[in-house]
Protein backbone atom coordinates (compact mmCIF):
# COMPACT_ATOMS: atom_id res chain seq x y z
CA UNK A 1 0.00 0.00 0.00
CA UNK A 2 3.01 2.28 -0.51
CA UNK A 3 1.38 4.14 -3.41
CA UNK A 4 -1.83 4.63 -1.38
CA UNK A 5 -0.13 6.19 1.67
CA UNK A 6 2.26 8.23 -0.46
CA UNK A 7 -0.63 9.78 -2.41
CA UNK A 8 -2.52 10.72 0.76
CA UNK A 9 0.60 12.39 2.14
CA UNK A 10 1.28 14.29 -1.10
CA UNK A 11 -2.31 15.53 -1.45
CA UNK A 12 -2.67 16.85 2.10
CA UNK A 13 0.88 18.18 2.18
CA UNK A 14 -0.15 20.79 -0.38
CA UNK A 15 -2.02 23.65 1.30
CA UNK A 16 -3.39 24.71 -2.08
CA UNK A 17 -4.98 21.32 -2.66
CA UNK A 18 -6.50 21.31 0.83
CA UNK A 19 -8.01 24.72 0.06
CA UNK A 20 -9.39 23.44 -3.26
CA UNK A 21 -10.78 20.23 -1.77
CA UNK A 22 -12.52 21.59 1.35
CA UNK A 23 -12.19 25.32 2.03
CA UNK A 24 -12.94 26.79 -1.40
CA UNK A 25 -16.09 24.67 -1.99
CA UNK A 26 -17.34 25.62 1.48
CA UNK A 27 -16.95 29.34 0.74
CA UNK A 28 -18.82 29.04 -2.57
CA UNK A 29 -21.57 26.89 -1.02
CA UNK A 30 -21.96 29.37 1.84
CA UNK A 31 -22.47 32.17 -0.69
CA UNK A 32 -24.96 30.06 -2.67
CA UNK A 33 -26.89 29.16 0.50
CA UNK A 34 -27.04 32.78 1.65
CA UNK A 35 -28.15 33.99 -1.78
CA UNK A 36 -30.92 31.39 -1.81
CA UNK A 37 -32.18 32.40 1.63
CA UNK A 38 -35.28 34.53 1.29
CA UNK A 39 -36.04 37.15 3.91
CA UNK A 40 -38.87 39.69 3.91
CA UNK A 41 -37.59 43.01 2.54
CA UNK A 42 -40.82 45.01 2.82
CA UNK A 43 -40.87 47.37 5.81
CA UNK A 44 -44.27 48.04 7.36
CA UNK A 45 -45.24 50.52 10.05
CA UNK A 46 -48.29 49.81 12.20
CA UNK A 47 -50.42 52.02 14.44
CA UNK A 48 -52.73 49.89 16.58
CA UNK A 49 -55.29 52.00 18.45
CA UNK A 50 -57.57 49.02 19.08
CA UNK A 51 -55.11 46.72 20.87
CA UNK A 52 -57.23 43.55 20.99
CA UNK A 53 -56.33 39.89 20.59
CA UNK A 54 -57.53 40.10 17.00
CA UNK A 55 -55.29 43.06 16.11
CA UNK A 56 -52.37 41.32 17.85
CA UNK A 57 -53.04 38.29 15.64
CA UNK A 58 -53.19 40.57 12.59
CA UNK A 59 -49.82 42.06 13.54
CA UNK A 60 -48.31 38.58 13.93
CA UNK A 61 -49.59 37.58 10.49
CA UNK A 62 -48.03 40.71 8.99
CA UNK A 63 -44.70 39.90 10.66
CA UNK A 64 -44.61 36.63 8.71
CA UNK A 65 -44.71 38.63 5.48
CA UNK A 66 -42.67 41.75 6.26
CA UNK A 67 -40.55 43.58 8.82
CA UNK A 68 -43.01 45.33 11.14
CA UNK A 69 -42.38 48.28 13.47
CA UNK A 70 -44.52 50.64 15.51
CA UNK A 71 -44.92 54.17 14.14
CA UNK A 72 -46.19 57.32 15.95
CA UNK A 73 -49.28 58.89 14.37
CA UNK A 74 -47.61 62.25 13.87
CA UNK A 75 -44.64 60.68 12.04
CA UNK A 76 -46.49 58.96 9.18
CA UNK A 77 -45.33 61.39 6.48
CA UNK A 78 -41.75 61.48 7.77
CA UNK A 79 -41.46 57.68 7.95
CA UNK A 80 -42.65 57.28 4.35
CA UNK A 81 -40.60 60.19 2.97
CA UNK A 82 -37.40 58.94 4.59
CA UNK A 83 -38.08 55.38 3.33
CA UNK A 84 -37.94 54.07 6.89
CA UNK A 85 -41.07 52.10 6.02
CA UNK A 86 -42.77 51.27 2.72
CA UNK A 87 -46.32 51.01 4.00
CA UNK A 88 -48.14 52.17 7.13
CA UNK A 89 -51.28 50.54 8.51
CA UNK A 90 -53.60 52.36 10.92
CA UNK A 91 -56.08 50.25 12.93
CA UNK A 92 -58.82 52.46 14.37
CA UNK A 93 -60.12 52.13 17.93
CA UNK A 94 -63.10 49.71 18.27
CA UNK A 95 -62.17 48.09 14.95
CA UNK A 96 -62.64 44.55 16.35
CA UNK A 97 -65.97 45.47 17.98
CA UNK A 98 -67.27 46.96 14.74
CA UNK A 99 -66.06 43.90 12.83
CA UNK A 100 -68.09 41.60 15.10
CA UNK A 101 -71.15 43.83 14.65
CA UNK A 102 -70.84 43.61 10.89
CA UNK A 103 -70.12 47.29 10.30
CA UNK A 104 -66.33 47.33 10.18
CA UNK A 105 -64.43 50.03 8.41
CA UNK A 106 -61.50 49.32 6.15
CA UNK A 107 -58.09 49.55 7.73
CA UNK A 108 -56.35 52.72 6.58
CA UNK A 109 -53.13 52.30 4.66
CA UNK A 110 -50.54 54.90 3.68
CA UNK A 111 -47.80 54.58 1.07
CA UNK A 112 -45.92 56.79 -1.37
CA UNK A 113 -47.95 57.56 -4.48
CA UNK A 114 -45.46 56.21 -7.03
CA UNK A 115 -44.51 53.10 -5.07
CA UNK A 116 -45.97 49.71 -5.97
CA UNK A 117 -43.77 47.79 -3.56
CA UNK A 118 -46.54 47.34 -0.98
CA UNK A 119 -49.20 46.06 -3.40
CA UNK A 120 -48.67 42.34 -2.58
CA UNK A 121 -49.02 43.09 1.13
CA UNK A 122 -52.17 45.12 0.52
CA UNK A 123 -53.71 42.13 -1.27
CA UNK A 124 -52.64 39.87 1.61
CA UNK A 125 -54.21 42.26 4.14
CA UNK A 126 -57.45 42.47 2.16
CA UNK A 127 -57.62 38.67 2.05
CA UNK A 128 -57.08 38.46 5.82
CA UNK A 129 -59.78 41.06 6.60
CA UNK A 130 -62.24 39.39 4.20
CA UNK A 131 -61.71 36.06 5.98
CA UNK A 132 -62.20 37.79 9.36
CA UNK A 133 -65.46 39.37 8.18
CA UNK A 134 -66.77 35.98 7.04
CA UNK A 135 -65.81 34.39 10.37
CA UNK A 136 -67.48 37.29 12.24
CA UNK A 137 -70.72 36.72 10.32
CA UNK A 138 -70.57 32.96 11.01
CA UNK A 139 -70.00 33.57 14.74
CA UNK A 140 -73.11 35.85 15.04
CA UNK A 141 -71.13 38.44 16.96
CA UNK A 142 -69.99 35.91 19.60
CA UNK A 143 -66.48 36.88 20.72
CA UNK A 144 -65.54 33.34 21.80
CA UNK A 145 -66.66 31.76 18.52
CA UNK A 146 -64.92 34.49 16.56
CA UNK A 147 -61.65 33.95 18.45
CA UNK A 148 -61.76 30.18 17.84
CA UNK A 149 -62.56 30.73 14.17
CA UNK A 150 -59.61 33.10 13.74
CA UNK A 151 -57.30 30.65 15.53
CA UNK A 152 -58.37 27.90 13.12
CA UNK A 153 -57.77 30.27 10.18
CA UNK A 154 -54.33 31.22 11.52
CA UNK A 155 -53.37 27.55 11.94
CA UNK A 156 -54.40 26.73 8.37
CA UNK A 157 -52.46 29.74 7.09
CA UNK A 158 -49.45 28.67 9.14
CA UNK A 159 -49.58 25.17 7.66
CA UNK A 160 -49.64 26.71 4.19
CA UNK A 161 -46.68 28.96 5.04
CA UNK A 162 -44.74 25.98 6.41
CA UNK A 163 -45.45 24.05 3.22
CA UNK A 164 -44.19 26.95 1.11
CA UNK A 165 -41.11 27.37 3.32
CA UNK A 166 -40.39 23.63 3.10
CA UNK A 167 -40.50 23.87 -0.70
CA UNK A 168 -38.12 26.86 -0.58
CA UNK A 169 -35.76 24.85 1.66
CA UNK A 170 -35.82 21.93 -0.78
CA UNK A 171 -35.03 24.19 -3.72
CA UNK A 172 -32.17 25.81 -1.80
CA UNK A 173 -30.83 22.40 -0.78
CA UNK A 174 -31.10 21.06 -4.33
CA UNK A 175 -29.15 23.99 -5.77
CA UNK A 176 -26.50 23.84 -3.05
CA UNK A 177 -25.94 20.09 -3.44
CA UNK A 178 -25.85 20.46 -7.24
CA UNK A 179 -23.06 23.03 -7.02
CA UNK A 180 -21.22 20.81 -4.53
CA UNK A 181 -21.44 17.86 -6.94
CA UNK A 182 -19.86 20.00 -9.66
CA UNK A 183 -17.05 20.97 -7.27
CA UNK A 184 -16.52 17.30 -6.40
CA UNK A 185 -16.05 16.55 -10.09
CA UNK A 186 -13.61 19.43 -10.60
CA UNK A 187 -11.54 18.92 -7.44
CA UNK A 188 -11.24 15.20 -8.14
CA UNK A 189 -9.68 16.01 -11.51
CA UNK A 190 -7.17 18.23 -9.69
CA UNK A 191 -5.88 15.65 -7.22
CA UNK A 192 -5.98 12.74 -9.68
CA UNK A 193 -3.39 14.62 -11.75
CA UNK A 194 -0.89 12.95 -9.40
CA UNK A 195 -0.94 10.19 -12.04
CA UNK A 196 0.41 12.69 -14.58
CA UNK A 197 2.92 14.05 -12.07
CA UNK A 198 4.24 10.51 -11.61
CA UNK A 199 4.51 10.08 -15.38
CA UNK A 200 6.35 13.37 -15.81
CA UNK A 201 8.94 12.64 -13.12
CA UNK A 202 9.17 8.94 -14.15
CA UNK A 203 7.85 7.72 -10.77
CA UNK A 204 5.12 5.85 -12.64
CA UNK A 205 7.61 3.83 -14.66
CA UNK A 206 9.82 3.07 -11.66
CA UNK A 207 6.73 1.88 -9.76
CA UNK A 208 5.61 -0.62 -12.38
CA UNK A 209 9.12 -2.05 -12.75
CA UNK A 210 9.17 -2.63 -8.99
CA UNK A 211 7.41 -5.66 -7.45
CA UNK A 212 3.98 -4.13 -8.07
CA UNK A 213 1.59 -4.77 -10.93
CA UNK A 214 0.03 -2.05 -13.04
CA UNK A 215 -3.38 -3.11 -11.76
CA UNK A 216 -2.25 -2.78 -8.13
CA UNK A 217 -0.67 0.61 -8.86
CA UNK A 218 -3.87 1.99 -10.42
CA UNK A 219 -6.06 0.43 -7.72
CA UNK A 220 -4.01 2.03 -4.93
CA UNK A 221 -4.20 5.36 -6.75
CA UNK A 222 -7.98 5.06 -7.06
CA UNK A 223 -8.40 4.08 -3.39
CA UNK A 224 -6.30 7.01 -2.21
CA UNK A 225 -8.31 9.42 -4.37
CA UNK A 226 -11.54 7.86 -3.11
CA UNK A 227 -10.49 8.37 0.51
CA UNK A 228 -9.79 12.04 -0.17
CA UNK A 229 -13.20 12.39 -1.83
CA UNK A 230 -14.90 10.68 1.14
CA UNK A 231 -13.16 13.11 3.51
CA UNK A 232 -14.39 15.97 1.34
CA UNK A 233 -18.05 14.91 1.36
CA UNK A 234 -17.92 14.06 5.09
CA UNK A 235 -16.69 17.53 6.00
CA UNK A 236 -18.85 19.47 3.55
CA UNK A 237 -22.14 17.62 4.18
CA UNK A 238 -21.64 17.87 7.95
CA UNK A 239 -21.01 21.62 7.74
CA UNK A 240 -24.01 22.09 5.43
CA UNK A 241 -26.27 20.17 7.80
CA UNK A 242 -25.02 21.28 11.23
CA UNK A 243 -23.70 24.80 10.73
CA UNK A 244 -25.62 26.13 7.70
CA UNK A 245 -28.90 24.33 8.40
CA UNK A 246 -29.23 23.04 4.83
CA UNK A 247 -32.03 20.48 4.56
CA UNK A 248 -30.66 17.08 3.47
CA UNK A 249 -33.85 15.03 3.54
CA UNK A 250 -35.32 13.02 6.38
CA UNK A 251 -32.08 11.04 6.80
CA UNK A 252 -28.55 12.46 6.70
CA UNK A 253 -27.19 8.92 6.26
CA UNK A 254 -29.20 8.30 3.08
CA UNK A 255 -27.93 11.50 1.46
CA UNK A 256 -24.40 10.67 2.64
CA UNK A 257 -24.57 7.22 1.01
CA UNK A 258 -25.78 8.75 -2.24
CA UNK A 259 -22.81 11.11 -2.26
CA UNK A 260 -20.48 8.20 -1.50
CA UNK A 261 -21.66 6.71 -4.79
CA UNK A 262 -21.08 10.13 -6.36
CA UNK A 263 -17.51 10.15 -5.00
CA UNK A 264 -16.83 6.78 -6.70
CA UNK A 265 -18.09 8.28 -9.96
CA UNK A 266 -16.01 11.45 -9.56
CA UNK A 267 -12.83 9.51 -8.82
CA UNK A 268 -13.40 7.29 -11.87
CA UNK A 269 -13.96 10.41 -13.96
CA UNK A 270 -10.76 11.99 -12.63
CA UNK A 271 -8.72 8.82 -13.24
CA UNK A 272 -10.07 8.57 -16.80
CA UNK A 273 -9.24 12.21 -17.58
CA UNK A 274 -5.77 12.11 -16.01
CA UNK A 275 -4.87 8.76 -17.57
CA UNK A 276 -5.74 9.92 -21.09
CA UNK A 277 -4.27 13.44 -20.84
CA UNK A 278 -0.66 14.15 -21.78
CA UNK A 279 -0.12 17.00 -19.31
CA UNK A 280 -1.60 18.41 -16.12
CA UNK A 281 -2.86 21.53 -17.93
CA UNK A 282 -4.56 19.37 -20.56
CA UNK A 283 -6.20 17.25 -17.86
CA UNK A 284 -7.56 20.27 -15.98
CA UNK A 285 -8.92 21.95 -19.11
CA UNK A 286 -10.43 18.66 -20.29
CA UNK A 287 -12.08 18.24 -16.89
CA UNK A 288 -13.51 21.77 -17.06
CA UNK A 289 -14.67 21.29 -20.65
CA UNK A 290 -16.55 18.09 -19.76
CA UNK A 291 -17.73 18.87 -16.21
CA UNK A 292 -19.66 22.08 -16.88
CA UNK A 293 -21.79 20.74 -19.78
CA UNK A 294 -22.44 17.59 -17.74
CA UNK A 295 -23.58 19.72 -14.80
CA UNK A 296 -26.01 21.68 -16.98
CA UNK A 297 -27.43 18.59 -18.69
CA UNK A 298 -27.46 16.54 -15.48
CA UNK A 299 -29.49 19.04 -13.47
CA UNK A 300 -26.89 20.46 -11.07
CA UNK A 301 -28.09 24.02 -11.68
CA UNK A 302 -31.81 23.31 -11.97
CA UNK A 303 -34.02 20.25 -11.82
CA UNK A 304 -33.77 18.38 -15.13
CA UNK A 305 -37.50 17.59 -14.96
CA UNK A 306 -38.22 21.29 -15.54
CA UNK A 307 -36.24 21.21 -18.80
CA UNK A 308 -37.92 20.55 -22.11
CA UNK A 309 -37.15 18.81 -25.38
CA UNK A 310 -33.71 17.50 -26.22
CA UNK A 311 -32.03 18.78 -23.03
CA UNK A 312 -34.31 16.68 -20.84
CA UNK A 313 -33.75 13.57 -22.97
CA UNK A 314 -29.97 13.96 -23.29
CA UNK A 315 -29.65 14.75 -19.59
CA UNK A 316 -30.84 11.27 -18.67
CA UNK A 317 -27.82 9.80 -20.45
CA UNK A 318 -25.42 11.61 -18.11
CA UNK A 319 -24.29 10.15 -14.76
CA UNK A 320 -24.88 13.43 -12.92
CA UNK A 321 -28.58 13.26 -13.78
CA UNK A 322 -28.97 10.04 -11.78
CA UNK A 323 -27.23 11.55 -8.76
CA UNK A 324 -29.33 14.71 -8.83
CA UNK A 325 -32.48 12.68 -9.45
CA UNK A 326 -31.61 10.76 -6.27
CA UNK A 327 -31.03 14.05 -4.44
CA UNK A 328 -34.46 15.28 -5.54
CA UNK A 329 -36.14 12.07 -4.36
CA UNK A 330 -34.44 12.18 -0.94
CA UNK A 331 -35.25 15.88 -0.48
CA UNK A 332 -38.89 15.02 -1.18
CA UNK A 333 -38.64 12.32 1.51
CA UNK A 334 -39.08 9.33 -0.76
CA UNK A 335 -37.84 6.00 0.54
CA UNK A 336 -34.21 4.97 0.19
CA UNK A 337 -35.27 2.02 -1.95
CA UNK A 338 -36.64 4.48 -4.53
CA UNK A 339 -33.07 5.47 -5.47
CA UNK A 340 -31.81 1.90 -5.89
CA UNK A 341 -31.79 2.26 -9.68
CA UNK A 342 -29.88 5.55 -9.28
CA UNK A 343 -27.13 3.77 -7.32
CA UNK A 344 -26.89 1.02 -9.92
CA UNK A 345 -26.63 3.38 -12.90
CA UNK A 346 -24.10 5.67 -11.17
CA UNK A 347 -21.86 2.71 -10.26
CA UNK A 348 -22.12 1.34 -13.82
CA UNK A 349 -20.97 4.71 -15.16
CA UNK A 350 -18.14 4.74 -12.60
CA UNK A 351 -17.01 1.23 -13.59
CA UNK A 352 -16.99 2.14 -17.27
CA UNK A 353 -15.00 5.34 -16.69
CA UNK A 354 -12.44 3.58 -14.48
CA UNK A 355 -11.75 0.83 -17.01
CA UNK A 356 -11.79 3.36 -19.84
CA UNK A 357 -8.98 5.21 -18.10
CA UNK A 358 -6.86 2.20 -17.18
CA UNK A 359 -7.26 -0.54 -19.77
CA UNK A 360 -4.65 0.63 -22.31
CA UNK A 361 -1.44 -1.12 -21.26
CA UNK A 362 0.46 0.37 -24.18
CA UNK A 363 0.50 3.68 -22.28
CA UNK A 364 3.36 2.19 -20.25
CA UNK A 365 5.52 2.00 -23.33
CA UNK A 366 5.07 5.66 -24.25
Amino acid sequence: MTVFYNNIYRIFKSKLQVLLIVVFPMIILLIVALMATTKPSLKVGIIDDDKTNFTAQLTAMLESQAMVKGVPKDKIQDELSNATVDYIIVIQKNFTKNLLNGDSELIKGYYLKDSAKSLPLQKYLESFITAAEQIAVASDGNQSKFTKGMEAYANSALELDEHVLAEVDRQKSYGTLGIFLLFMLLTTVVFTTLILTDKENKTFYRSITAPITLRSYMLQNALSFLLVSVIQISVVLTVLKVFLGIYLGKSFLEMYLLFLAASVLCVSFGVAVSSKAHSIIQAIFTGLFIAFPLSFLGGCWWNNDTSTGIIKIVGKFTPLYWIMDGVDKLLNEQSFSSIGINFLIVLLFATFLFFFGTWRREDVAE
